[in-house]
């Protein structure tokens, strides 16, 4: 056999070696998308689910049967409460926009990067509505109540502290769990398929 003949053998199997090498790369970086891809599709639908949010206050009302008292009263707590409601509502809207936005057929770097700025938006707007959520209770409750009686005793503040009970749990598992723990996750699949895009 000649030395030309071994060398173009030689160049077969590289190429042959080199296409194989290819093939699993992006076999193992499609395997390595599923999960993020996954994950965010469950986020999606979440924050989909957000966008009825107006439908499911509305059937709420209806079902409990809520009786409103028009009063002064009742546009004080109007006046509260529908603000903090619409400006959620929007913020719901442009998160989800912003979730389908996410390309995976982007470089990974990219799709970090749009992450990232996802999560920002995500704790920040939650932050503030936290922050505004009192406002919105308390003008539900100015609209829904007759009238204002002042009795303290264990009973009356008991409903109470269980409101500002649930609420500040709420607010725990939303950050601990809900958000840093879900983008955490994310990202760290992220960091396999950049690895991989790496070398």
């Amino acid at each position: 056999m000649e030395l030309l003949e071994l060398q173009n053998i030689w160049k077969e199997y590289d190429k042959k070696i080199s296409e194989n090498t290819r093939l699993n790369k992006e076999i193992l970086k499609r395997i390595l998308i599923e999960k993020p891809q996954r994950r965010l599709n469950w986020i999606k639908i979440k924050s989909g689910l957000w966008l009825f949010s107006p439908v499911l206050l509305v059937m709420l009302i209806l079902i409990l049967n809520v009786q409103f008292n028009i009063s002064t009263r009742f546009f004080i707590g109007l006046s509260l409460f529908v603000p903090v409601f619409i400006i959620n509502y929007i913020w719901d809207i442009r998160y989800f926009k912003l979730i389908n936005e996410v390309d995976f057929t982007m470089p990974v770097l990219s799709i970090k990067k749009v992450l990232a700025e996802i999560e920002k938006y995500k704790i920040k707007t939650t932050k503030i509505r936290y922050l505004l959520m009192p406002l919105a209770m308390a003008g539900f409750l100015l609209m829904i109540i007759n009238k204002i009686t002042i009795k303290l005793s264990f009973l009356s503040i008991l409903p109470l502290l269980l409101i500002v009970l649930v609420f500040f749990l709420s607010m725990y598992f939303t950050f601990k769990y809900s958000i840093y723990e879900r983008y955490k996750k994310l990202n760290k699949d992220m960091e396999d398929m950049e690895k991989l895009e790496h070398d």
